[in-house]
């Protein structure tokens, strides 16, 4: 960076970070009377929309307290609102669902199957902004530790956008955050010619190329930890392309890139044969294990969502990363609303956005019971997440259930544990995402070989019914090891959950069957859904397979198996 840069850089980050620290400590504060905050959003928000045609409907304009909203309005799923956001999306009519002008529609990554337009309105993403202006809180920490100034990073996330017959933009939820890419371009080391092209140029190379060549990159940003593990992986895979492009300062013939694009990046590109021989060195002479500060010496902060079932993601990118780089796990969100902030470097847990939404809690053990608001709940306990928006959704089933790990105050300590259709359930038996996690880790500790990543299925065709398991293995199994992987599998899920031991005993269900894949199955996993629509950042990694056509390309591609 010059001089100009380096200023711009440096008031921006402060800036926002000042930003951010007030939008947390306005979260602490209300934590104190977060009861009655949610209560009057919701108030506010019958109010505010009696006069739609869903308040209408139900009746807002004479509700006035949450126990006539629970009476009044029943539970919501997307088909509720699919007619209502159709008409909007392709004739642009407003004042359906919400007073608010919806001004964009986050499309979800199709996690439960089906790609849905989650409506947005502007007054709805200031708790985004506010929770991931934070983010830049906590950088700022690092970089005063470190005696860093200034300085840009990686943010994966995306800025591209279409737009709906009526006129109204829509992508995914990540690309509205950066929809001003220009006021963020200072903290952001990717060339702004890259944005507006689509799926159409190598992002993966652009972010590995402009990132290398960077020796003062101080963040890497994205909004899973899988997605940091996958440019770690290219990065090592494609060392040598990417160096010698940073010596002559071009782009490898082999990236996909639309000429003119190829033509305006190079001529800003010039050749840094002293960071193309520092890498070298790097690559050649040294471990994986500690890398990313060798580097990149001034890296200070990890963002991203790296709990629950990203887990073994972050384990890899602390491997990478050694001790003296700070990790954010960021903020918990859904298209639908932000629903929590991690407040602290390090945070698993995450404290509730009470101006995210309106929340409900549903506890798991006892569905048919009044929703719980958020100062009721029981630390310890599972609840199903309902929400309100601002928006104008209504009593919304989000699918996700939450832990309650503790409370700041009136406000709880959540974590994220599982989607509620993600669960292996087998004669009776129920493996959350936790169970399996935990399972896994100790299962590979075991066998001695490291898992790149793995998926599951119950097998109902087989008598008793068995678990399925595909796994990517980072390195062959012993030969001495293989007749004890299904033993070891079965052994490390009856710990976590010991009825699917009992029902091993019994004979109500098999023992497991694991799959070997081939090396690089998940990375043509997430090439597969980018190439059918899915966002590069949105793509969560399939841990519970529900689908014939995911089963038939994990099935495809094994190797070997373990009976």
């Amino acid at each position: 960076m010059n001089v100009v840069e380096k200023i711009k850089n440096f008031i921006f980050i402060r800036a926002v970070a000042i930003y951010g620290e007030n939008h947390i400590k306005k979260y602490l504060s209300q934590s104190k009377k977060s009861d009655k905050v949610s209560e009057k959003m919701l108030l506010k928000l019958m109010k505010k929309n009696r006069n739609t045609e869903f308040g209408k409907k139900y009746d807002f304009a004479n509700i006035n307290s949450v126990e006539e909203y629970q009476k009044k309005v029943p539970y919501t799923t997307y088909e509720d609102y699919q007619e209502y956001l159709d008409r909007t999306a392709e004739t642009g009519e407003q004042n359906l669902i919400t007073a608010n002008k919806i001004t964009f529609f986050a499309k979800t990554s199709g996690t439960t199957g089906v790609t849905k337009r989650i409506p947005v309105v502007d007054d709805s993403y200031k708790p985004y902004m506010g929770c991931v202006s934070y983010n830049y809180t906590l950088l700022l920490r690092e970089m005063k530790r470190k005696g860093v100034l200034a300085g840009k990073g990686l943010n994966t996330t995306e800025t591209e956008c279409t737009y709906t017959k009526g006129g109204i933009r829509e992508g995914f939820i990540s690309s509205y955050a950066l929809s001003s890419i220009e006021l963020v371009l200072s903290t952001i080391c990717l060339p702004k010619e890259i944005y507006g092209y689509g799926d159409n140029i190598d992002m993966k190379y652009i972010k590995a190329r402009y990132s290398l060549q960077d020796a003062d990159l101080i963040f890497l940003m994205s909004i899973f930890m899988s997605n940091l593990c996958d440019l770690m992986k290219y990065i090592f895979d494609n060392y040598q392309m990417l160096v010698n492009d940073i010596r002559t300062g071009t782009i490898d013939e082999s990236i996909n890139l639309p000429p003119d694009l190829r033509e305006r990046l190079e001529k800003n590109l010039v050749p840094a044969p002293e960071r193309a021989e520092q890498l070298t060195q790097i690559f050649v002479n040294e471990p994986n294990e500690g890398i990313i500060p060798k580097l990149w010496k001034k890296m200070s902060l990890i963002v991203a969502i790296g709990t629950g079932e990203f887990t073994p993601f972050t384990e890899k990118m602390k491997y990478y990363c050694g001790d003296d780089i700070a990790f954010s796990y960021g903020m918990y969100a859904a298209s639908e609303a932000a629903v929590a902030t991690a407040i602290n470097k390090e945070d698993k847990d995450y404290l509730l956005a009470v101006d995210g939404a309106f929340f409900e809690f549903l506890p798991i053990d006892d569905e048919n019971s009044t929703p719980l608001l958020l100062h009721q709940l029981e630390v310890g306990k599972l609840y199903e997440v309902i929400i309100t928006n601002r928006s104008g959704l209504y009593r919304y089933r989000i699918k996700d259930v939450i832990r309650v790990t503790g409370y700041h105050n009136k406000t709880p300590l959540i974590q994220f544990a599982y989607r509620k259709e993600q669960l292996i359930n087998i004669t009776g038996v129920k493996l959350t995402i936790e169970h399996i996690t935990t399972a896994i880790k100790n299962f590979q500790k075991r066998i001695g070989v490291s898992i790149s990543d793995y998926s599951l299925y119950t097998d109902t065709d087989f008598t008793p019914w068995r678990i399925v398991s595909f796994i990517e293995f980072d390195k062959d199994i012993p030969k001495n090891m293989e007749s004890e992987v299904r033993e070891f599998f079965d052994d490390e899920l009856t710990k976590v959950n010991a009825e699917y031991g009992r029902m091993l005993k019994i004979g109500e269900c098999s023992n497991s069957f694991v799959c070997s894949v081939k090396k690089g199955t998940y990375a043509e996993y997430r090439k597969w859904k980018i190439k059918n629509g899915a966002s590069e950042n949105q793509v969560k990694t399939v841990r519970f397979i529900d689908t014939k056509e995911k089963l038939d390309f994990f099935k495809s591609r094994t190797e070997h198996y373990y009976n």
